[in-house]
């Protein structure tokens, strides 16, 4: 896994070369990503999904992130980014049904590495009424959803802890309901521009 080669660019998003996924992160190289959000609107409330990554992680065990998002490899497009949401969570989703919501400059600093990435965000507004969800316990060990605007409030630093729902499952596939409440302690440290970003376009996209 760590000699994927991704392609690594410059500040300007301009693509200088080829390295392996270990050497990126150990040299603060930027690269790209691809991220998958997903939401669904139930009884007139907009709800938000964050996966529980898994204690297994290499990187951020345990903590909640973005729905589904991974590296897009030297050859790839952001369109075979869709395999990651395929993989961990199970779900099918034609990449002309997505919204694209642009390219967020995201990094994060710590002692054993530099992330730095330009992620290419997409939005997806689940229509059905009973989602059918398969982890990946191997990367994620659950899935949570927090009402929209409590999301943004907590993420953006104007409230302290909100209340989350959805599921975890077990090393042997048993799945069990959970509430809990959380802080931004209990979550990747993307940068606030990231979250800024991100809810300006989930904004425009709920008032379309």
């Amino acid at each position: 896994m760590e000699q994927e080669k991704l392609r690594i660019l410059n500040d300007q998003h301009e693509s200088i070369g080829v390295a392996a996924r270990s050497e990126i992160h150990t040299q603060g190289l930027w690269h790209e990503t691809f991220h998958f959000w997903l939401l669904k609107k139930e009884h007139g409330t907009v709800y938000l999904y964050f996966q529980l990554r898994s204690l297994a992680k290499k990187d951020f065990p345990s903590l909640f992130d973005i729905t589904a998002a991974g590296h897009l490899l030297a050859d790839e497009h952001p369109s075979d980014g869709l395999r990651e949401v395929e993989e961990e969570l199970g779900l099918s989703i034609p990449f002309m049904n997505l919204t694209y919501t642009g390219i967020i400059q995201d990094e994060i600093h710590l002692p054993s590495f530099i992330d730095r990435e330009f992620c290419h965000v997409y939005l997806f507004m689940n229509q059905e009424e009973h989602m059918e969800v398969h982890l990946q316990i191997e990367e994620v060990a659950g899935l949570y959803r927090a009402k929209w605007l409590d999301a943004q409030q907590l993420l953006t630093g104007t409230c302290e802890r909100i209340q989350i729902e959805g599921f975890e499952v077990d090393a042997n596939g048993e799945r069990r309901e959970e509430s809990r409440e959380v802080s931004v302690q209990d979550f990747v440290p993307h940068e606030p521009a990231y979250y800024k970003h991100l809810f300006h376009a989930i904004n425009q996209f709920l008032s379309q």
